[in-house]
């Protein structure tokens, strides 16, 4: 009987200026050692296997470190991937076997997730990642192993739980109102009607208007810069 590996796989999501969700992604090749143009690269999201005698939260902060140089952020499980046969396409059999002792034994893998301010961190490549690239949500391509369905996953576990503790991570500290209204578009994947959000979102009384301009705002009009009120959001 072959033995059952644990694996972490980290979805870390930023918001960055041009109004835009992404998540983080890691480049590897097939072959390390191979020298041959068709050395084909793999995409996926930052992950590996835990060791012995780690526990599951300082493993994803080690893990997603040693492959991004992202260290300190917040990190919360959000899913387990167990099916039996999750490395088993061709493609991901042949990076396993450069990577893994044992490419045929089964991996259970724990999803977790994280937001982040993209202006905040610059991430590096580092270990077996050979780039890290932040990527818009509309434009997924097919990533290694079920990394689509981790990040799906990931992005239905955003929507349901979204609230503005969760928003003012991902957003800077002055921001305007239309960003904040995107942020909530690209999160729930849908239009939100701009005269609706805004009387909600004042009437709620968890944001305040600063004393600052965003003089690069669209059409070249100023905009009003607010900013989270800590004490109301956990309240």
């Amino acid at each position: 009987m072959s033995n059952i590996n644990i694996s972490i796989d980290c979805v870390v999501f930023g918001f960055d200026c041009d109004l835009s969700l992404k998540v983080l992604l890691i480049t590897k090749k097939e072959d390390p050692n191979s020298l041959s143009k068709k050395n084909n690269t793999q995409i996926a999201l930052p992950g590996d296997l835990i060791k012995y005698d780690e526990e599951f939260d300082p493993a994803a902060t080690r893990i997603l470190k040693s492959l991004t140089s992202i260290d300190k952020i917040y990190l919360k499980q959000f899913a387990i991937f167990s099916n039996p046969n999750r490395l088993k396409q061709p493609k991901d059999q042949v990076w396993l076997r450069n990577f893994r002792e044992n490419p045929e034994e089964r991996v259970i893998t724990i999803g977790y997730i994280s937001l982040v301010n993209i202006q905040d961190f610059v991430p590096k490549a580092s270990h077996f990642a050979d780039d890290v690239i932040w990527t818009n949500i509309n434009q997924i391509p097919n990533l290694q192993f079920d990394h689509n369905e981790i990040l799906n996953t990931a992005l239905d576990f955003l929507k349901k739980e979204l609230n503005h503790q969760m928003s003012s991570v991902l957003l800077p500290k002055n921001f305007t109102l239309p960003q904040l209204q995107k942020l909530y578009e690209e999160i729930l994947d849908k239009k939100i009607d701009k005269r609706n959000f805004r009387k909600q979102i004042l009437k709620e009384g968890i944001i305040v208007k600063t004393d600052y301009i965003n003089k690069t705002g669209r059409k070249g009009k100023p905009a009003v810069l607010y900013q989270f009120q800590e004490d109301k959001m956990f309240s």
